[in-house]
C-alpha cells in the first residue's frame, strides 16, 4: 500500500508524459516531456507524476497542441510504502526471544564457573600456606602435595575455560541480537521517499486527443568534454566524447541528449566605470634591467602522460554550441559519470619526434592532424590510445573544423637525452666597459633502437627587448647551423642512425652596457 502526504487530488486525470529530450548545460539541465491525453470540452485538470523533486518552480512551462493551458504548478509530497510484514516481524521477535534465553543461560553458567573458580583459587592459597607449616613440623609428603596442587590447577583451568567460552558466546549472541533488532526496526518502519508531480489545467473548446509538452530546469546535472585519440600507423581516429553526471531524482531513459555550452548562470552586469588619472614623470637617466622567466608551453609535445584527469570548464571559443549525439542515450540518476560519443573523424597524421631537454630529458612522439569533424572539438582531456592500448592522458584546446591540431603520445623509450649547462664568470671588456657572460650547454642524444629516426630538438636562449642588452650565439661553441627565432628558441633537426650517439653544443653570450643595473 502506497500513501502520499499530502494526499493526491482525486479529481485530476493522470497521464504518461515520458522524457523525450534533455539539454544538458554546464551546471544544469532542461528537461522536456511529452505525452498524449484525452480531453473533454471545458476545463481539464491533469497530472504528470514522478518528475524531478529538485526542479525550479519558476522554470516550469507547459504547452498544449489544442486548447489553452491556464495554470501549471509543481507539487511535492512524501511517498510512504506500508506493507504488511507481521509474519516476518513475528519470526524475528521469536528468534530474538530464543537468543535472549540462551544469553541468560550462558550468563548463569559463566557466573557459576567464576564462583567455583574463586573457590579453587582460595584452596590453592590455603594449600600453599600450609606447606611450609607442615615442613616445619616434619611432615613432608611431596607426592601428596603434587597430586593435590595438580588436581586444583586442572580444575581451575577447566573452570576458567568454561567462563571464557561463555563470555565469548555471549558477545556473539549480543551482536546477533543487535542485528536482528535493526532488521525488526526496518521492517516495522514504513519506507518513504520524496516525490513531485506537475499539475496542469487546460481549457479546451472540444474534446479529443491532445499533445501536452512540459519543460523545466533541474540542478544537479552537468557535462564536460572528454575525448579519445587512437593512433594506428599514420592514421589518427579522434572521438569527441562527453561525460555526463546527473542526480536529479529522475532517470533519463532512452532520450535525445543535447549538449549545450551556453552559460545561463553568468551575470550580464556591465563593468563599473572609474576615472583614469594621468600623470607625467621625468625619465630616469639610469637603465634598470629586470630578467624574467617565460614559461614554455609544452602542450604541443604532450608532456608525460598523467594518470589524473582534470576536467576544466566548457570552452566553446566564444560561440554557443549545441551538440547532438546520434541516437538515444540513458543517464541514470546515480551521480556516476556516463560517457557518450558525440562525433568522430579519421585522417592522416604526421608523426614526428620532438624534445625540449630544459623541460624533460625525454623525446616525445608528436602527432599533427587536421580536424575534419562536423563540429568543433571543445577543450578538454584526451585519452591517448596506441597499438598496445592506453598510454596516458593529455589535453587539447579548442579546435575549429578544418584547423590543424597537435597531440603528444608520450615518450619514445628507444631514445635517451641528457643535458648539462655551465655559466662562466662575468667579465668586463677593458675597451668599451661592457659586461659579458657566456653560457655553454651540452646535449647528449642516444638512439638505442634498431631503426633510424629524426629528432627535432629545441633549446632556448635569453631574448633582449632593449638595445642596452645584447644576446648572441657563439659560433665556435654551437654545433651546426640551428634555427633561432624571435622568441629565443634554438631548434636542431638531428638524424640518428640505429644505436648512434650524438653530442650537440650551444653557447651564447649575454652583454650589458656599462649603465645597466639589475643584471
Amino acid at each position: 500500500m502506497i500513501e502520499h502526504f499530502p494526499p493526491l487530488e482525486s479529481n485530476r486525470v493522470e497521464f504518461d508524459a515520458p522524457i523525450i529530450e534533455v539539454t544538458v548545460l554546464e551546471d544544469r539541465a532542461v528537461v522536456k516531456r511529452r505525452g498524449v491525453v484525452e480531453l473533454v470540452a471545458g476545463s481539464n485538470r491533469l497530472r504528470v507524476m514522478d518528475v524531478a523533486p529538485v526542479l525550479h518552480d519558476v522554470s516550469l512551462r507547459a504547452d498544449s497542441s489544442v486548447g489553452r493551458v491556464s495554470d501549471t504548478r509543481v507539487r511535492r509530497a512524501m511517498r510512504v510504502r506500508r506493507q504488511d510484514r507481521a509474519d516476518e516481524v513475528a519470526a524475528l521477535e521469536q528468534r530474538i526471544r530464543e537468543l535472549s534465553e540462551r544469553f541468560d543461560a550462558l550468563t548463569e553458567r559463566r557466573v557459576r564457573a567464576e564462583e567455583r573458580l574463586r573457590g579453587v583459587y582460595d584452596m590453592l592459597g590455603k594449600g600453599a600456606a600450609e606447606v611450609p607449616e607442615d615442613a616445619a613440623w616434619g611432615i613432608v609428603d611431596p607426592e601428596s602435595w603434587s597430586q593435590t596442587f595438580t588436581s586444583l590447577f586442572t580444575r581451575g583451568r577447566e573452570l576458567q575455560d568454561t567462563a571464557l567460552a561463555s563470555f565469548h558466546s555471549q558477545q556473539d549472541l549480543q551482536r546477533e541480537v543487535g542485528q536482528l533488532g535493526l532488521q525488526r526496526q526496518v521492517l516495522a518502519t514504513p519506507s518513504h521517499d520524496f516525490v513531485a508531480w506537475v499539475q496542469i489545467d487546460v481549457v479546451a473548446e472540444e474534446g479529443g486527443s491532445v499533445e501536452i509538452t512540459v519543460e523545466y530546469v533541474v540542478p544537479n546535472a552537468m557535462w564536460r568534454p572528454i575525448h579519445r585519440a587512437r593512433l594506428v600507423g599514420e592514421s589518427l581516429r579522434f572521438t569527441a566524447r562527453a561525460a555526463i553526471w546527473q542526480n536529479t531524482g529522475e532517470d533519463w531513459s532512452n532520450v535525445q541528449l543535447v549538449l549545450c555550452t551556453a552559460r545561463s548562470s553568468l551575470g550580464t552586469d556591465p563593468p563599473l566605470l572609474r576615472d583614469d588619472l594621468l600623470s607625467a614623470q621625468r625619465r630616469s637617466e639610469e637603465v634598470v634591467v629586470a630578467a624574467r622567466e617565460v614559461s614554455v608551453n609544452s602542450a604541443s609535445v604532450g608532456g608525460v602522460p598523467s594518470s589524473e584527469v582534470d576536467l576544466p570548464g566548457v570552452d566553446d571559443g566564444g560561440e554557443v554550441q549545441n551538440l547532438r549525439p546520434q541516437g538515444f542515450d540513458t543517464v541514470l540518476s546515480t551521480g556516476a559519470p556516463v560517457f557518450i560519443d558525440v562525433f568522430s573523424f579519421e585522417g592522416p597524421a604526421a608523426r614526428s619526434r620532438v624534445a625540449m631537454p630544459e623541460l624533460s630529458p625525454r623525446v616525445f612522439v608528436r602527432c599533427v592532424s587536421t580536424h575534419s569533424g562536423p563540429a568543433p572539438v571543445l577543450a578538454g582531456p584526451v585519452e591517448l590510445v596506441r597499438d598496445n592500448g592506453t598510454v596516458g592522458w593529455t589535453e587539447v584546446l579548442y579546435v575549429a573544423p578544418g584547423a590543424p591540431f597537435e597531440l603528444g603520445f608520450g615518450p619514445d623509450d628507444s631514445l635517451r637525452i641528457s643535458r648539462t649547462q655551465r655559466v662562466l664568470k662575468t667579465e668586463t671588456d677593458p675597451v668599451d666597459k661592457w659586461k659579458r657572460r657566456q653560457t655553454r650547454l651540452h646535449l647528449y642524444l642516444s638512439n638505442l633502437g634498431d631503426d633510424g629516426c629524426c629528432v627535432e630538438l629545441t633549446e632556448r636562449v635569453p631574448v633582449s627587448e632593449i638595445e642596452h642588452v645584447k644576446v648572441s650565439l657563439i659560433d665556435d661553441r654551437t654545433t651546426g647551423d640551428p634555427k633561432l627565432d624571435a622568441h629565443g628558441f634554438v631548434t636542431w633537426s638531428v638524424s640518428l642512425e640505429p644505436h648512434e650517439r650524438r653530442r650537440l653544443k650551444l653557447g651564447w653570450e649575454l652583454a650589458t652596457a656599462p649603465d645597466v643595473k639589475g643584471m
